[in-house]
């Protein structure tokens, strides 16, 4: 489907939920207006789930784990499906990347590589499906043989910032495991995830096996954690919901994994490829909007570099193309809302008036297409001070905070002295020094002259950022529980005397 024909696309929208293998209409009277940020026109209304239907998707999810259906399936079978997923994917790019598009305003030439990236999730976890293996210990007298099982049912709660991937990394692991899924996406950016379950539906899953509905976190999601048959979590946003969910859970003592908010320092050293880290500094920065919690956020960099750096740093980010996302030519789209423009700007204005400098940027975009949407230019901030709130607080936009340092070891201390440690960037030559800070860097991911995540690398993050690992390896001990079995090899006697 070509990009530019949006009366097709029209066709290609779901705004119904999947519960049990069937498409019923949300259960709420209020619909929600689902926008599109470049001119923050309606695309189509959702109406959220009930209780009733969030109730239905849990018990079908419960149910359908127990039947044969599934539970009978070896892992190589569920592998089977999630690489007929990962087909149906590729086959359905363009639809499901003009719809992330619409949907949240990312450029469409990352939108194409979003849904490539979700396919190849599908495909590395189905390679695991079939190798989930625990382990045998000789005890003498006894032996001991552990069981890694599925918990059941887990449920999913997806944010609004690259829907497509952040949902397929979780559920791909988790249902490699042998779990089945109530999966709720954004009720601002629902689309790719709802157009998903055709996907499930052509790929062959049984009916409840994956259940996806939406509506507000604080309904709906919150229904789905409290509800006592969801058996663990998965849930990416920011650190305030991650919060909630825990307290919310607590009653029912379920498990989550939490990827949260993030606040990502960026070291540059003096012995630098000059243009290697300025490109890397701005890709860390500002790709995607940055509107991810791992971007780069906060960078420091020597005393004798800082103003030439600055400088190139910001006529590098002059040139980036603003405009439609569904224009192959844009490189930044506008932010998901009119309100987080809005509040990132006011935090701008209120860092300037405590003493920082606007260098670039630091309001809202104008020219030729702009007007009507979302756009924040790549914004660059010097003279800031480690407590402002705009070095201490997630914004979740382009904004870079730029710091002086004279001595590495106050920029480490600097970069660690905040209540996140997602995501961390390091740009050096020298590979006895990166590897040093890396171990002293409170993060869960670091990069080493790099930038980006995919299905190999463990990701997750220490502090506020985050409970266990989504990808990797690493992603299936968050999916399966151990079960221990100790089996006597001879004829059990008494312990007792008598």
């Amino acid at each position: 489907m070509s990009v530019t024909q949006l009366a097709d696309f029209k066709a290609d929208i779901v705004t119904q939920h999947y519960i049990n293998g069937v498409w019923t209409d949300g259960g709420t009277a209020d619909g929600i207006a689902i926008l599109n940020p470049f001119n923050n026109g309606e695309i189509c209304t959702v109406h959220p789930a009930s209780d009733a239907q969030v109730n239905e998707a849990v018990e079908t999810a419960h149910a359908a784990f127990k039947d044969p259906s599934w539970s009978g399936l070896v892992g190589r079978e569920r592998g089977t499906m999630l690489h007929k997923l990962a087909e149906i994917m590729r086959r359905d790019l363009e639809i499901f990347a003009t719809l992330e598009t619409m949907d949240t305003g990312i450029p469409i030439r990352e939108t194409r590589m979003e849904v490539a990236t979700s396919a190849l999730h599908m495909e590395y976890f189905a390679g695991f499906a079939g190798k989930i293996e625990g382990a045998y210990q000789d005890l003498g007298e006894r032996f001991n043989y552990t069981r890694p099982e599925p918990y059941g049912v887990i449920g999913q709660i997806v944010p609004w910032n690259t829907p497509l991937k952040l949902m397929a990394r979780g559920f791909a692991a988790a249902v490699a495991c042998g779990n089945t899924m109530v999966v709720k996406p954004s009720i601002v950016a629902p689309l790719s995830n709802l157009r998903f379950a055709k996907a499930i539906e052509e790929a062959g899953f049984p009916p409840g096996t994956v259940n996806i509905i939406t509506g507000p976190g604080r309904t709906v999601g919150k229904a789905i954690v409290e509800h006592p048959k969801v058996r663990k979590i998965i849930f990416t946003g920011g650190t305030q919901g991650g919060q909630e969910i825990l307290t919310q859970a607590i009653p029912t003592v379920t498990p989550a994994v939490l990827e949260l908010g993030g606040k990502g320092p960026i070291i540059v050293c003096e012995n630098i490829d000059w243009d290697e880290a300025l490109d890397g500094v701005l890709t860390q920065a500002f790709a995607r909007k940055a509107e991810v919690c791992f971007a780069g956020t906060r960078l420091y960099i020597p005393d004798s570099m800082h103003d030439k750096f600055v400088a190139d740093l910001a006529a590098l980010a002059d040139k980036i193309p603003m405009g439609d996302p569904l224009s192959g030519s844009t490189q930044l789209g506008p932010l998901m809302t009119a309100n987080s423009l809005e509040g990132i700007v006011g935090k701008v204005n209120e860092a300037e008036k405590q003493g920082a400098t606007i260098y670039y940027g630091g309001a809202k975009a104008t020219g030729p297409g702009l007007e009507q949407g979302n756009y924040l230019p790549p914004t660059i901030l010097t003279d800031v001070t480690p407590n402002m709130d705009v070095v201490r607080d997630e914004l979740f936009g382009p904004v870079l905070c730029v710091m002086k340092y004279s001595n590495l070891d106050d920029a480490i201390a600097q970069a660690n002295d905040s209540e996140y440690g997602l995501a961390s960037y390091v740009w050096s030559n020298d590979i006895r020094q990166s590897n040093d800070i890396a171990y002293r860097l409170e993060s869960g991911n670091v990069f080493l002259n790099a930038y980006g995540y995919q299905s190999e690398i463990p990701f997750g993050g220490y502090k506020m950022s985050g409970i266990g690992r989504e990808h990797g390896a690493e992603a299936m001990h968050e999916y399966t529980q151990t079960k221990s079995i100790t089996v006597g090899r001879g004829r059990f006697k008494s312990r007792f005397d008598i």
